[in-house]
This record gives C-alpha cells, sequence and structure tokens, in this order.
C-alpha cells in the first residue's frame, strides 16, 4: 500500500509542531568569568541596552552583553574608596562608594553616570549617617528616584537620602528602618517600591512603604557576599562574581540549594513552629555551573519523543 503523501505531510507537521510547543524555557546563567580580574561588589541591569553592568571595590565598571558574552568598559573617573553597590534609574548608572569597614569616612559618596557615553562626567552627591560612620554594602534606587543605602555590621539598617539632596553640601541619610544581618547587595522591583535584598540568609523583598516583610528565597550553602539585581519580568541575577544565577523572584516561603540537585526543603509543620510562617513546599532549581546545561538534553529526549510519536502514526497510517 502507498503512501497518502497528504496525510504523511500533515502527521508530520503535527508532530514536529508538538515537540517546538512542548520545549521549555530555560533559564541562561551568565559567565562573568573571563570579564573581570576582580570581585564583584554591585550588579545593575540595563534593560535598555539589555547588558549587565558590573563593578569592583575599586569602580572598575563593565557593561556585559547578556547574549553575546562580550563587554565593554564603562567611563567613570570619580576617585571612589570602596564601591559597594550600583543602581539604574532612567536610563543613568547610580554607583555607591559607600563602603567603610574601618568606620573612619565622614561621608560617603554617590556619582551617577551615563552608562552609554564616552564623556568622563558625572554628578556626585555626599551623605552622612545620623550616628555616625557605618559601612554599607548596598545602594538601590527607588521607583521616584530616591537613593536608599544598607549597612552592615552592628544595628544594620536602611537609610534613605532625602527626595531632592544637595550636591554642594553633604546631606545627612535618615534611618527608615531595621536591616536584615549581612546584605549585600539591594534593588527595587519593578513596581518602585519592594526592595530586594541579599541577606545573609538569601533574598527577601520588604514593603519600603511599610517596612514589611513580604517573601523569602532562604539558600542553603550558597556562596557568601553575593550582588543582585533584577532581570527581565519576575526573573533576578544572583551570584559572585565568576557566574550569575538566572532565577525567579522571591514568591512566598521556599527554601534552596543553588546548584544542579537543588531541592526545596519540606514545610515545617504549623503546629511546632507556630511563631514561623509555613514554607512552601515547591521545588526549585537553580543551575550555577554553565558547563553543565540541561538545554541538549532536554531538546534531545523531546525531539526523541517526537520521532516515537512520529513512527507509530506513519505505522497506524501504513496499516490503515
Amino acid at each position: 500500500m502507498t503512501f497518502p503523501s497528504g496525510r504523511v505531510a500533515i502527521v508530520c507537521t503535527l508532530a514536529i509542531s508538538t515537540a517546538t510547543l512542548a520545549t521549555p524555557a530555560l533559564a541562561d546563567d551568565i559567565d562573568l568569568s573571563s570579564n573581570r580580574s576582580a570581585p564583584i561588589t554591585g550588579l545593575a541591569w540595563d534593560a535598555e541596552t539589555e547588558e549587565v553592568i558590573t563593578v569592583d571595590e575599586r569602580g572598575d565598571i563593565l557593561a556585559v552583553d547578556a547574549d553575546a558574552g562580550t563587554s565593554r568598559p564603562v567611563t567613570f573617573t570619580g576617585q571612589a574608596e570602596s564601591v559597594q553597590g550600583l543602581s539604574m534609574f532612567e536610563d543613568l548608572l547610580y554607583i555607591g562608594d559607600v563602603g567603610d569597614s574601618e568606620g573612619s569616612r565622614e561621608f560617603v559618596t554617590v556619582y551617577r553616570v551615563d552608562p552609554a557615553s564616552r564623556v568622563t562626567t558625572y554628578r556626585a552627591w555626599d551623605f552622612r549617617y545620623p550616628e555616625g560612620p557605618r559601612d554599607a554594602k548596598a545602594l538601590a534606587l527607588s521607583g521616584r528616584g530616591r537613593i536608599y543605602i544598607v549597612t552592615d555590621g552592628e544595628d544594620p539598617g536602611i537609610y534613605r537620602a532625602g527626595p531632592q539632596p544637595s550636591r554642594t553640601g553633604v546631606n545627612q541619610l535618615e534611618r527608615a528602618a531595621d536591616a536584615p544581618e549581612g546584605v549585600t547587595d539591594a534593588v527595587f522591583l519593578e513596581d518602585g517600591s519592594t526592595l530586594m535584598l541579599r541577606s545573609a540568609t538569601g533574598v527577601e523583598l520588604v514593603d519600603a512603604s511599610t517596612w514589611e516583610r513580604g517573601a523569602v528565597t532562604t539558600y542553603v550553602d550558597a556562596p557568601p557576599a553575593e550582588s543582585i539585581t533584577t532581570y527581565g519580568e519576575d526573573r533576578m541575577l544572583v551570584g559572585d562574581g565568576d557566574y550569575l544565577r538566572d532565577e525567579p523572584l522571591p514568591e512566598g516561603r521556599t527554601t534552596v540549594t543553588p546548584g544542579p540537585a537543588a531541592e526545596s526543603t519540606p514545610a515545617p509543620s504549623p503546629s511546632a513552629t507556630p511563631s514561623e510562617p509555613p514554607e512552601l513546599t515547591e521545588e526549585v532549581i537553580v543551575e550555577t555551573e554553565p558547563a553543565v546545561s540541561r538545554r541538549g538534553t532536554v531538546l534531545a529526549l523531546l525531539g526523541a519523543g517526537a520521532v516515537a510519536l512520529l513512527a507509530g502514526i506513519v505505522v497506524f497510517v501504513v496499516r490503515d
């Protein structure tokens, strides 16, 4: 019996379409190991150019193309002492020279540059804390462009500048709320009012209008001193310098182990720990080793499934 060519063509098209539609959107880590010679201390995502902008403590800034992996220097000539954070606002880059591990700085400085410009100009604002010198590890700008600085060490806090700080004098910061222990970076989400913090235990969301704690992703055995930034819609980049993990934003209460074998921690019984909110039991898997990719395996399995499905249908057509 000859094959009915029209029916076979339709079957092949349906099988291939099924395989294509079933392909999941997989997260891609970003490899920075070939672009930097010093550990990063801050991250920012430039949605306009689709570049990840990184900085080290000395103030050396690189913009890395998220797809091509190529990098370019961002012009910055400010005399920074200890840069500890980056933040994007209205296509301009804010640089947080706010580190003070020795507690000796009379004031800290936030710079602003155009990351796309080759002109060596910048603006700068100086700030002091109401209690005296503090060591800060994070900088973030709200949806209204207000500067927030998060300190580390004893009695960590979230501080904010006035809505219109002066560039000719030293501005006094206001302590807005207590901060979690060990904050290493911060960024506001797209809503402009939710502050995301990389703390000693993981990533957590805080409502900057009420300072109520929201969703939390707790890490098990994660690298210390990681930086963080938003990354497109409902995603974030988290990493300590060589590789940045592409992860979903925190949702609910989740515990994960960053790595290929990550599994969620079972939620505790509410009766056993009444003072703690129950954790979600969803499984979260985050890859940190870019050399080991699931993309080829998944596509191979999907391709094999599509071939098997096509073969079965063709046999059915032949026998029919």
